[in-house]
């Protein structure tokens, strides 16, 4: 795992700053890889990924926290096949290139690793390397079956203090208010519910009209349920795996606050009748006063169906 780790060399778009912009701004913090079977046998993919600070570009800020449960960015950026003796496959490697692209490794290598350089504002890669700055994160930390890729950030939980102070030096979060919580823009992380949703949705969700589910949660003090999409049905999550999501609640709330969790089917488009099955709830919790986890109260396990006929559920109550 080691051996194939690709080194990162630092973003320089010269609109987003200087050469040593990783510094400061949408910095590489861990690394980790995965290992599939390739279609040949006795061969294996190893994919290597990375969580950086932030992104500059891409999603906006809320709606990061809203879809994705943090404001870090996580993407692979190299592949490889090796054979059944470890070395590798040539010809094999691929990066994700800008626009999500999926590219063949054309650049240098230093020893095996391969040089790629983060090169756009949303910490996609190019294979041609300029910038003084050089990422060699340890890999050997890998993502275990039926996680989400946000485990890597809660077993790390430095990264989400390094999340925080970002958004607060880059100006990110809004001004404290009694109204922060129903509006879309970020207020202070530590007023956030960090919580990973398990469903499926049959049909999947393909094309531009998909159904989504956020997250509600409902305090003790009174009715109101405070959702994790801010009521933008683009916001709610699409995806089946694990999903981190985040829902925003007024400032000081604590875990013993919290009286109800809530799952419900909102439509993007066109309703194409998919049926929903939220089955899990891995863990919840808020950020400390030093902006990081707490420990989770929150897990459940069940079906809760969720139709054009049954749009939501209660799943956990205190």
């Amino acid at each position: 795992m080691l051996r194939y780790a690709p080194v990162v060399y630092g973003r320089g778009v010269t609109d987003l700053g200087s050469p040593y912009q990783n510094a400061t701004t949408d910095t590489p913090l861990i690394a980790w890889h995965e290992v599939a079977p390739a279609a040949t046998p006795g061969h294996q993919i190893l994919t290597y990924s990375v969580v950086w600070s932030n992104e500059d570009g891409g999603t906006n800020t809320p709606a990061l926290m809203a879809r994705w449960g943090r404001t870090t960015d996580i993407e692979w950026i190299y592949s490889v096949e090796v054979d059944e003796h470890g070395n590798r496959v040539a010809g094999s490697d691929t990066y994700q290139a800008s626009n999500h692209e999926t590219l063949h490794f054309s650049g240098r290598y230093e020893g095996d690793h391969a040089l790629l350089e983060t090169c756009t504002s949303n910490n996609n890669m190019c294979d041609v390397v300029d910038d003084p700055m050089r990422f060699s994160l340890s890999t050997l930390q890998t993502l275990p079956a039926g996680q989400p890729r946000e485990y890597l950030m809660d077993v790390n939980p430095w990264t989400y203090e390094i999340m925080a102070k970002e958004m607060l030096r880059e100006h990110k979060v809004e001004a404290p208010s009694a109204s922060t919580q129903f509006t879309p823009d970020m207020s202070d992380q530590r007023n956030y519910l960090y919580a990973v949703v398990k469903k499926s949705t049959e049909p999947a969700n393909t094309g531009a009209s998909w159904v989504g589910v956020p997250l509600g949660a409902r305090l003790a003090s009174g009715q109101t349920v405070y959702l994790s999409h801010h009521v933008d049905p683009t916001w709610s999550i699409s995806r089946d795996l694990p999903a981190a999501t985040t829902v925003e609640l007024p400032a000081g709330t604590k875990a013993e606050d919290i009286a109800e969790v809530s799952v419900h089917r909102v439509v993007v488009g066109t309703d194409t009748g998919a049926t929903v099955h939220v089955t899990g709830i891995n863990r919840g919790f808020f950020l400390g006063q030093d902006y990081r986890p707490q420990q989770s109260f929150l897990t459940w396990s069940g079906d809760v169906t969720l139709d054009a006929n049954n749009t939501s559920a209660v799943i956990w109550r205190r």
